[in-house]
């Protein structure tokens, strides 16, 4: 598979989940957002989910992100409960990072002994590796979202519709 096709598959598919992501953030209540009755909360679920798509897309498996001094893990939930605006805002910035990582990547980056040695042998490996790990949360999402009776994100395909 020619690299060109394969990251413009990746692109848009990484562009897609996280339309799907923005759409669970917009349609998840307000009461429902630090639902004391969900372990972890809603909000915390997506804050993972966002955390590992930027975690997945640095260049060093020892760089975490500390862009709320939160961790990402799901252990335990945090004293401080993040808005549906901050982690928009967190997911527009890591959509740019995301295009400016596929838009300049080379063959030799591409197929190049990964550091994250858990989600397989290449940089391409953990592009795909962390697709998974991004949709595994976004279906957990819909599913609570669906259980309390709200509607859920719908099946993103072109992520330039409206």
């Amino acid at each position: 598979m020619k690299k060109n096709l394969f990251l413009d598959i990746v692109k848009e598919n990484y562009l897609a989940l996280m339309k799907m992501l923005e759409q669970t953030i917009s349609l998840c209540s307000d009461e429902l957002w630090s639902d004391d009755s969900i372990n972890p909360h809603f909000w915390q679920e997506v804050y993972h989910t966002i955390y590992y798509l930027d975690y997945y897309f640095s260049d060093d498996w020892k760089n975490k992100p500390n862009h709320f001094e939160i961790p990402g893990h799901l252990k335990k939930i945090p004293e401080m409960v993040l808005s549906k605006e901050d982690l928009q805002d967190y997911l527009n910035e890591v959509r740019e990072k995301c295009i400016n990582l596929i838009d300049n990547l080379t063959e030799d980056k591409l197929q190049k002994k990964d550091s994250f040695y858990w989600t397989g042998g290449t940089l391409g490996h953990r592009l795909i590796y962390n697709i998974r790990h991004s949709q595994h949360h976004i279906g957990k999402l819909n599913f609570i979202l669906r259980s309390r009776g709200l509607e859920v994100s719908t099946w993103v395909i072109d992520s330039t519709e409206k």
